[in-house]
């Protein structure tokens, strides 16, 4: 059946209820397709009212296997809209400048609904490891790139024909661990279910008994929980009979493991494995590392690293700035040229470019986001041709006010509050100290207030620049080098003579603040032995921290 035949129903079901439909879009999805029909917007909840009607007529044609679901969207009129207040003439007052704000805006967060405008591969994680046969587990920080690791992944493995499952721990987050499961579980046979055709195999037929007892137990309202965790071993048994090496291969990705409660996660993990043990099924999750438990070593529950599976790390920062700079510009060039836009240095200042690279602490959802909101700020200058530094500086600041908003909406007002005491304190100390940078003792990890401090990395409030910096003159003495995000000392008057570190080109700077002509280029060397002389942060200094170690709320828990 060709597609204008499904179009040619749509619109005369529509024809016949008085309803022009201006263009009819499909989207096609494993097991479904979609008809997207632009209508007049006064004739929207009409049309809406027949989508049911349109679908189980498209659904009961010959010919086709997938089920079809019809919605409606307003049409674009192509004339008469209203007219859009424009910046005066500029570089950044194009048309295709308009157009790279609404790219970027729209698809700097990637989602299995939305996937990446065009996969870039991080030199910090290869997808070739990922789509290995063993169970993995993706850390990073928000908007590193870990979801569009996982949906290229996915992507690939679709095209070489494995059996794919996905889900977000989102939807799962309110439930047991054996509800989960079920969930998760149901999902796999019913991906399986849709490979097997009209094979009447008895694997598959011992496959959709288990399936329907695993759908009852976790309907039941007596002792469910204990039914379905009764169910991996024959669940196991009948899996082990179909993916086979050679015969056929599941993945199964599980996005934002991070917001499930802590508590939850290795008991999950568990069951999963459970299911696929010694089957030719892998689990691959992305998630938070610090906000992750996979494994609870009392009780020997869970998936531990890296006896039963493997970490990738994307959570490298700024320790390389100029591999940083590299792949954050890739990624950015993809958008700049869907846009029109040949060359994105056209726009952009090179002080600029390095001044983004420092802004996002290497993160690309962040060095995207960033991008868009330093053209909207450059476009409030008369004329602007370019993004300059102090462009992206003022955004930065903009960025902070949004990123504590969302700070105190994730967490508890008490816990928001211990995250904020302790940033304004280390604030204020590095600046009082004349810095920008500062140190921690790597010994103190233990430390309750070591904690907060990760937790304020993983909001993108500090940056790590060295992971191990040696101490002089204490041998076997190492710290952590971190840098304060570019928003913390940005909208406020710096004081003359603060030492502050910035990126040009990939490389570290370092100048004086109130001073001109003072920037000075730091050879690999040269920026160790600045670090050093940063302010070293005592955690037992940190406010309030102390005080909550005892509390059940403590270590803070944040979950977006």
């Amino acid at each position: 059946m060709r597609n204008d035949d499904y179009v040619a129903v749509l619109r005369r079901v529509l024809d016949d209820a008085g309803i022009v439909a201006s263009e009819v879009q499909e989207r096609t999805f494993p097991g479904e397709r979609w008809l997207i029909a632009f209508v007049p917007e006064d004739s929207i909840m009409v049309a809406q009212s027949l989508a049911g009607a349109i679908e189980r007529e498209l659904n009961e044609m010959p010919g086709e296997d997938s089920a079809f679901a019809v919605t409606f969207r307003p049409q674009i009129l192509s004339g008469g809209e209203e007219p859009v207040a424009r910046p005066a003439a500029g570089g950044l007052a194009s048309r295709d400048v308009d157009h790279l704000i609404q790219l970027l805006e729209a698809r700097s967060r990637t989602s299995d609904a939305l996937p990446s405008l065009k996969y870039v591969e991080d030199p910090r994680a290869s997808l070739a490891a990922v789509g290995a046969s063993r169970h993995q587990l993706v850390y990073g920080r928000r908007g590193v790139g870990k979801t569009a690791l996982l949906l290229e992944a996915k992507r690939q493995a679709e095209k070489q024909g494995h059996v794919i499952v996905w889900t977000n721990a989102h939807v799962l987050r309110k439930l047991t661990a054996e509800s989960a499961f079920s969930v998760i579980a149901e999902a796999a046979v019913a991906s399986i279910a849709k490979r097997r055709g009209s094979s009447a195999a008895e694997a598959f037929s011992r496959l959709d008994e288990v399936s329907r007892e695993l759908g009852i137990a976790r309907r039941s309202r007596l002792r469910s929980e204990q039914k379905v965790v009764e169910k991996i071993p024959r669940l196991n048994q009948c899996l082990r009979a179909i993916l086979r090496t050679g015969v056929m291969t599941m993945y199964i990705f599980i996005d934002d493991f991070y917001l499930l409660p802590s508590a939850l996660q290795p008991q999950l993990l568990d069951y999963v494995a459970g299911m696929l043990r010694d089957c030719n099924g892998w689990i691959k999750l992305a998630s938070i590392e610090r906000l992750t438990r996979p494994y609870e070593p009392s009780t020997r529950v869970g998936l531990e690293v890296p006896h039963d599976a493997s970490k990738i790390d994307l959570d490298i920062t700024l320790e390389d700035p100029s591999a940083a700079q590299i792949f954050l510009e890739s990624v950015l060039s993809n958008y700049t040229l869907t846009a029109g836009i040949k060359n994105f240095a056209s726009i952009t200042k090179p002080e600029a470019r390095g001044r983004l690279v420092l802004a996002s602490g290497g993160v690309p959802r962040d060095y995207l986001n960033l991008f868009a909101s330093s053209i909207v700020v450059a476009r409030e200058r008369v004329q602007p041709r370019e993004i300059g530094r102090e462009d992206v500086a003022k955004a930065a600041g903009r960025s902070a006010r949004s990123k504590k908003r969302d700070l105190e909406q994730d967490v508890s007002s008490e816990n928001s509050g211990i995250l904020l005491e302790a940033l304004e304190y280390i604030s204020a100390y590095v600046m009082g100290e004349g810095c920008t940078y500062f140190r921690v003792d790597m010994s103190r990890k233990t430390h309750p207030a070591y904690e907060v401090l990760g937790q304020l990395v993983d909001l993108r409030f500090a940056h790590l620049v060295q992971a191990a910096l040696s101490d002089k003159h204490r041998p076997g003495t190492k710290y952590e080098a971190y840098i304060l995000d570019l928003s913390e000392y940005t909208d406020v008057r710096l004081k003359r003579g603060l030492r502050v570190l910035d990126l040009e080109e990939g490389k570290w700077t370092v100048r004086q603040s109130g001073k001109a002509a003072t920037t000075k280029r730091l050879s690999g060397t040269q920026l160790r032995d600045l670090l050093r002389q940063g302010p070293l942060i005592d955690l037992d200094n940190l406010p309030r921290v102390l005080d909550q170690t005892s509390s059940p709320a403590y270590p803070i828990d944040i979950r977006r």
